[in-house]
């Protein structure tokens, strides 16, 4: 009753292995490069981030 004609199969460790390395998913994903810097437009007089509303016009 459960059949609906899906293909089903198990995998070896080896074979899962050589898929992950073929699709580019065998290690972690490389690191962002997330810039944290405060220009200088985006300080203030104490040094603190001043949050920008709009364009600034």
């Amino acid at each position: 009753m459960l059949d609906k004609g899906l293909k089903t199969e198990k995998w070896t460790p080896e074979r899962l292995a050589a898929h992950l390395k073929e699709i580019g998913a065998d290690g972690p994903p490389p690191p962002r490069y997330v810039d944290n810097t405060i220009t200088d437009s985006q300080k203030g007089h104490n040094g603190k981030y001043i949050k920008k509303w709009g364009t600034g016009k």
